[in-house]
Protein backbone atom coordinates (compact mmCIF):
# COMPACT_ATOMS: atom_id res chain seq x y z
CA UNK A 1 0.00 0.00 0.00
CA UNK A 2 1.66 3.27 -1.10
CA UNK A 3 0.59 5.79 1.49
CA UNK A 4 1.24 3.83 5.41
CA UNK A 5 -1.57 3.38 7.89
CA UNK A 6 -1.21 5.35 10.93
CA UNK A 7 -0.69 3.50 14.73
CA UNK A 8 -4.06 4.17 16.59
CA UNK A 9 -2.01 3.33 19.61
CA UNK A 10 -0.57 6.61 19.38
CA UNK A 11 -3.78 8.47 19.40
CA UNK A 12 -3.49 11.29 21.83
CA UNK A 13 -6.69 13.07 21.14
CA UNK A 14 -9.90 10.70 19.93
CA UNK A 15 -13.13 10.94 19.17
CA UNK A 16 -15.55 8.29 19.09
CA UNK A 17 -18.75 8.20 17.02
CA UNK A 18 -21.55 5.69 18.03
CA UNK A 19 -25.01 5.00 17.48
CA UNK A 20 -26.69 4.41 19.95
CA UNK A 21 -25.67 4.31 23.85
CA UNK A 22 -23.46 0.53 23.91
CA UNK A 23 -21.75 0.40 20.35
CA UNK A 24 -18.80 2.49 21.47
CA UNK A 25 -18.12 -0.17 24.56
CA UNK A 26 -18.84 -3.38 22.62
CA UNK A 27 -16.43 -2.69 19.38
CA UNK A 28 -13.74 -0.36 20.95
CA UNK A 29 -14.15 -0.70 24.63
CA UNK A 30 -10.75 -2.05 25.61
CA UNK A 31 -8.80 0.46 23.14
CA UNK A 32 -10.54 3.15 24.67
CA UNK A 33 -9.76 2.22 27.90
CA UNK A 34 -6.18 1.29 27.39
CA UNK A 35 -5.64 4.69 25.22
CA UNK A 36 -7.12 6.69 28.70
CA UNK A 37 -4.95 4.96 30.86
CA UNK A 38 -1.95 6.16 28.55
CA UNK A 39 -3.23 10.19 28.86
CA UNK A 40 -5.43 10.17 25.52
CA UNK A 41 -8.03 12.64 25.66
CA UNK A 42 -11.36 11.15 25.05
CA UNK A 43 -14.77 12.48 23.93
CA UNK A 44 -17.60 10.65 22.52
CA UNK A 45 -20.15 11.85 20.04
CA UNK A 46 -23.89 10.07 20.88
CA UNK A 47 -25.35 10.53 18.17
CA UNK A 48 -28.90 8.35 19.45
CA UNK A 49 -30.38 8.64 22.63
CA UNK A 50 -31.42 4.45 22.18
CA UNK A 51 -34.81 5.79 23.02
CA UNK A 52 -36.59 2.66 21.33
CA UNK A 53 -33.74 0.45 22.11
CA UNK A 54 -35.82 -1.24 24.99
CA UNK A 55 -35.99 -4.91 25.44
CA UNK A 56 -39.62 -4.32 26.99
CA UNK A 57 -42.70 -2.86 26.04
CA UNK A 58 -44.68 -0.61 27.27
CA UNK A 59 -41.64 1.47 28.81
CA UNK A 60 -42.24 5.12 27.54
CA UNK A 61 -39.34 6.57 25.12
CA UNK A 62 -38.70 9.80 27.20
CA UNK A 63 -37.81 6.85 30.61
CA UNK A 64 -35.75 4.57 28.52
CA UNK A 65 -33.88 7.40 27.07
CA UNK A 66 -32.99 8.58 30.70
CA UNK A 67 -32.28 5.27 31.59
CA UNK A 68 -29.67 4.25 28.86
CA UNK A 69 -28.20 8.17 29.19
CA UNK A 70 -27.43 7.58 32.69
CA UNK A 71 -26.14 3.86 31.37
CA UNK A 72 -23.88 5.53 29.05
CA UNK A 73 -22.90 7.95 31.43
CA UNK A 74 -21.64 5.26 33.74
CA UNK A 75 -20.31 3.64 31.05
CA UNK A 76 -17.81 6.04 29.57
CA UNK A 77 -16.72 7.03 33.26
CA UNK A 78 -15.07 3.01 33.67
CA UNK A 79 -13.43 3.53 30.49
CA UNK A 80 -11.77 7.30 31.30
CA UNK A 81 -14.12 9.58 28.95
CA UNK A 82 -13.81 12.52 29.31
CA UNK A 83 -16.30 13.77 27.35
CA UNK A 84 -19.97 12.85 25.95
CA UNK A 85 -21.43 15.17 23.07
CA UNK A 86 -24.99 14.42 22.25
CA UNK A 87 -26.61 14.86 18.77
CA UNK A 88 -29.92 14.12 19.80
CA UNK A 89 -31.14 12.44 16.60
CA UNK A 90 -33.80 9.84 16.75
CA UNK A 91 -33.29 5.69 17.60
CA UNK A 92 -34.04 3.99 14.56
CA UNK A 93 -34.62 7.29 12.76
CA UNK A 94 -30.99 8.68 12.11
CA UNK A 95 -31.54 10.45 8.69
CA UNK A 96 -28.68 10.29 6.24
CA UNK A 97 -25.13 10.93 6.01
CA UNK A 98 -25.47 14.61 4.59
CA UNK A 99 -27.52 15.39 7.45
CA UNK A 100 -25.01 13.79 9.97
CA UNK A 101 -22.34 14.70 8.87
CA UNK A 102 -22.99 18.55 9.54
CA UNK A 103 -22.51 18.24 13.25
CA UNK A 104 -19.57 15.99 13.40
CA UNK A 105 -17.67 17.58 10.64
CA UNK A 106 -18.39 21.11 13.24
CA UNK A 107 -16.98 18.45 16.22
CA UNK A 108 -14.19 17.67 14.82
CA UNK A 109 -12.98 21.52 14.27
CA UNK A 110 -13.76 22.05 17.58
CA UNK A 111 -11.93 19.67 19.48
CA UNK A 112 -9.35 18.87 16.69
CA UNK A 113 -9.11 15.31 17.20
CA UNK A 114 -6.13 13.10 15.62
CA UNK A 115 -8.04 10.11 15.31
CA UNK A 116 -11.36 8.98 14.98
CA UNK A 117 -13.44 5.68 15.75
CA UNK A 118 -16.60 4.79 14.51
CA UNK A 119 -18.40 1.37 12.89
CA UNK A 120 -17.06 0.08 9.28
CA UNK A 121 -19.88 1.75 7.15
CA UNK A 122 -19.28 -1.26 5.08
CA UNK A 123 -20.01 -3.93 7.30
CA UNK A 124 -21.91 -6.61 4.66
CA UNK A 125 -25.54 -7.37 5.91
CA UNK A 126 -25.58 -4.65 8.62
CA UNK A 127 -29.25 -4.32 8.86
CA UNK A 128 -29.77 -1.10 11.28
CA UNK A 129 -30.11 2.13 9.43
CA UNK A 130 -28.30 3.99 12.49
CA UNK A 131 -25.41 2.31 12.65
CA UNK A 132 -25.25 2.30 8.51
CA UNK A 133 -26.16 6.10 8.27
CA UNK A 134 -23.84 7.01 11.27
CA UNK A 135 -20.66 5.33 10.56
CA UNK A 136 -20.50 7.00 6.62
CA UNK A 137 -21.56 10.37 8.08
CA UNK A 138 -18.55 9.61 10.20
CA UNK A 139 -15.86 9.27 7.57
CA UNK A 140 -18.01 12.08 5.19
CA UNK A 141 -17.12 14.21 8.23
CA UNK A 142 -13.52 13.11 8.29
CA UNK A 143 -13.32 13.85 4.71
CA UNK A 144 -14.57 17.14 4.76
CA UNK A 145 -13.77 18.53 7.94
CA UNK A 146 -10.07 19.30 6.38
CA UNK A 147 -11.60 21.20 3.28
CA UNK A 148 -12.72 25.14 4.34
CA UNK A 149 -15.10 25.57 1.82
CA UNK A 150 -16.84 23.29 3.83
CA UNK A 151 -19.63 24.29 6.29
CA UNK A 152 -17.39 28.08 5.76
CA UNK A 153 -19.65 29.28 8.50
CA UNK A 154 -17.67 27.05 10.79
CA UNK A 155 -15.02 29.24 9.98
CA UNK A 156 -17.02 32.41 10.96
CA UNK A 157 -17.75 31.02 14.92
CA UNK A 158 -13.78 30.75 15.19
CA UNK A 159 -13.69 26.83 14.48
CA UNK A 160 -10.57 25.65 12.34
CA UNK A 161 -10.25 23.21 9.86
CA UNK A 162 -9.34 19.88 10.51
CA UNK A 163 -7.46 16.68 8.41
CA UNK A 164 -7.43 13.53 11.59
CA UNK A 165 -4.59 11.77 11.22
CA UNK A 166 -6.64 8.27 10.85
CA UNK A 167 -10.29 6.94 11.44
CA UNK A 168 -10.66 3.50 12.39
CA UNK A 169 -13.48 1.35 11.73
CA UNK A 170 -14.47 -0.84 14.16
CA UNK A 171 -16.74 -3.82 13.50
CA UNK A 172 -14.86 -4.17 9.88
CA UNK A 173 -14.98 -6.95 8.04
CA UNK A 174 -11.23 -6.73 6.47
CA UNK A 175 -9.25 -5.19 9.87
CA UNK A 176 -6.00 -4.22 9.87
CA UNK A 177 -4.85 -3.43 13.29
CA UNK A 178 -5.00 -5.93 15.98
CA UNK A 179 -4.96 -4.25 19.71
CA UNK A 180 -4.17 -6.48 22.73
CA UNK A 181 -6.43 -5.52 25.58
CA UNK A 182 -5.42 -7.82 28.13
CA UNK A 183 -5.15 -5.10 30.41
CA UNK A 184 -8.33 -3.33 29.90
CA UNK A 185 -10.19 -6.52 29.19
CA UNK A 186 -11.95 -6.28 32.79
CA UNK A 187 -12.78 -2.49 32.39
CA UNK A 188 -14.42 -3.55 28.98
CA UNK A 189 -16.79 -5.90 30.87
CA UNK A 190 -17.38 -3.79 33.39
CA UNK A 191 -18.70 -1.02 30.92
CA UNK A 192 -20.36 -3.22 29.13
CA UNK A 193 -22.14 -4.32 32.58
CA UNK A 194 -23.39 -1.02 32.95
CA UNK A 195 -25.67 -1.05 30.15
CA UNK A 196 -28.43 -3.07 31.86
CA UNK A 197 -31.01 -2.04 29.96
CA UNK A 198 -29.34 -3.85 26.79
CA UNK A 199 -27.84 -6.57 28.77
CA UNK A 200 -30.41 -8.58 31.46
CA UNK A 201 -29.02 -11.58 32.49
CA UNK A 202 -30.43 -13.94 29.90
CA UNK A 203 -29.12 -11.78 27.01
CA UNK A 204 -26.26 -11.46 28.67
CA UNK A 205 -25.56 -15.33 29.10
CA UNK A 206 -26.06 -15.54 25.28
CA UNK A 207 -24.09 -12.39 24.17
CA UNK A 208 -20.98 -13.09 26.62
CA UNK A 209 -19.16 -16.06 25.43
CA UNK A 210 -19.66 -14.54 21.18
CA UNK A 211 -17.72 -11.31 22.29
CA UNK A 212 -15.84 -13.67 24.48
CA UNK A 213 -14.75 -15.43 21.57
CA UNK A 214 -14.19 -13.19 18.93
CA UNK A 215 -12.12 -11.04 20.95
CA UNK A 216 -9.96 -14.27 21.98
CA UNK A 217 -9.86 -14.57 17.72
CA UNK A 218 -8.90 -11.32 17.16
CA UNK A 219 -6.16 -11.14 20.82
CA UNK A 220 -4.50 -14.48 19.05
CA UNK A 221 -4.03 -11.94 16.18
CA UNK A 222 -1.98 -9.25 18.67
CA UNK A 223 -0.21 -11.78 20.43
CA UNK A 224 -2.49 -10.96 23.41
CA UNK A 225 -5.24 -13.13 25.40
CA UNK A 226 -7.85 -10.53 23.91
CA UNK A 227 -8.21 -8.21 21.62
CA UNK A 228 -9.90 -5.65 19.47
CA UNK A 229 -9.55 -5.34 15.77
CA UNK A 230 -10.02 -2.27 13.27
CA UNK A 231 -9.84 -0.99 9.58
CA UNK A 232 -7.54 1.58 10.66
CA UNK A 233 -7.13 4.53 7.47
CA UNK A 234 -6.00 7.90 6.60
CA UNK A 235 -8.69 10.48 4.97
CA UNK A 236 -6.52 9.78 1.64
CA UNK A 237 -7.97 6.37 1.88
CA UNK A 238 -11.34 7.34 1.52
CA UNK A 239 -11.43 8.97 -1.62
CA UNK A 240 -10.40 7.51 -5.69
CA UNK A 241 -8.23 5.22 -3.74
CA UNK A 242 -9.08 1.38 -5.71
CA UNK A 243 -6.46 -0.25 -2.59
CA UNK A 244 -8.20 0.77 0.16
CA UNK A 245 -10.03 -2.44 1.04
CA UNK A 246 -6.56 -4.73 0.50
CA UNK A 247 -5.46 -1.56 2.81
Amino acid sequence: MYIPIPDLRQAKNLLVVSPHPDDAEIAAGGTIALLAEAGARITYAMVTDGSRGGLEPGVPEAQLAATRRAEQEQAAEVLGVDDIIWLGFEDTEVPGPEVVREPLISLIREIQPDFVISLDPWLPYEAHPDHRRTSMAAVEACLFAGLPMVQPEDLERGLIPRQVTGVALALSPKPNTFIGIDRTWEKKVQALRCHRSQFPSQVWEMFYPVILAKSQEYGNKANATVGEAFKVLTTAHLHVMVDTWEA
